[in-house]
């Protein structure tokens, strides 16, 4: 079950996978707007409701109490608008390109994963590490896609999965160790062509960092551009990983022109926007 939650004050969206993770990114939200309704002196710490007038306090100086207090009175006036079975396509039309903003090699990038594949009748993996990725798909989903398609650099894909590929419908398709782009969108061009079914199609982009490092920001800028049109022409649902640690903040604005949205995953936790 994934809930989500939109402010009305600014762009600020949420998707958690339970009511208490949910809770935890709303409250602090709610108390970035409300940051001027906290006073603080030494001997408490007062609040007081922009939108009921209540009031509360905490005395020895203990911020962290009363921050929760009031965190907790502006969840009441709001909590009724947590929306369940949510999904982040949603804020796409079902189908689009998103960028997710995480380390690639942690627990919040993997559920960004399984969130988006599992909405996938069909997927596509373009990774540098298959062997993670279909384990993955393995241990998360309630049941494999109809067909999955590994495009990858890696030389033996398929090393230490205890996966049967024929059972699974999985196939492997070979990017060149040091892709040039144009190879890149040649070979993602013909499997995506390949794709048959009338369902949708998720497609998984992993190697965004090896790009950045490997071309000029402006010269990945173009790919994305002519990459996520043949994905919105194909009508699939496309998920791009950059990892924080490994892109300038300045390159990550850049690219985010690119996306349809833009998410960042913390935990269980995905957000969009941010405080206006």
């Amino acid at each position: 079950m994934v809930y989500r939650w939109q402010c009305r004050r600014c762009a600020f969206d949420c998707w958690a996978a339970s009511v208490d993770a949910a809770a935890e990114a709303i409250g602090s939200h709610l108390v970035e707007h409300a940051a001027s309704n906290i006073r603080r002196d030494d001997v408490r710490v007062a609040w007081r409701c922009p939108r009921c007038g209540a009031e509360g306090e905490t005395y020895a100086g203990d911020v962290d109490d009363a921050v929760e207090s009031f965190e907790s009175h502006l969840l009441g006036h709001t909590k009724s608008r947590l929306e369940a079975d949510a999904h982040v396509a949603d804020a796409v039309g079902g189908t689009g390109n998103v960028l997710v903003i995480s380390p690639l090699d942690g627990d919040a990038a993997d559920n960004a994963r399984t969130h988006f594949l599992s909405r996938g009748d069909d997927v596509v993996l373009v990774t540098a590490n298959p062997a993670a990725r279909l384990r993955l798909l393995d241990r998360t989903l309630p049941s494999w896609p109809a067909s999955t398609t590994v495009v990858t650099t890696a030389t033996e894909p398929l090393s230490g999965v205890d996966v049967d590929p024929a059972a699974r419908s999985i196939s492997v398709v070979p990017l060149d160790g040091r892709p040039d782009l144009s190879g890149v969108g040649e070979t993602l061009s013909r499997t995506i062509e390949s794709h048959q079914s009338a369902g949708t199609l998720s497609v998984e982009f992993d190697i965004l960092p090896e790009l950045l490092a490997t071309f000029e920001l402006r010269t990945v800028f173009r790919f994305l551009h002519l990459l996520t049109a043949r994905l919105d022409r194909e009508r699939a649902l496309a998920h791009y990983y950059l990892d924080p640690r490994r892109a300038q903040r300045a390159s990550c604005n850049v690219l985010e022109g690119v996306f349809d949205l833009s998410i960042r995953a913390e935990g269980s936790v995905f957000v969009a926007g941010s405080t206006g």
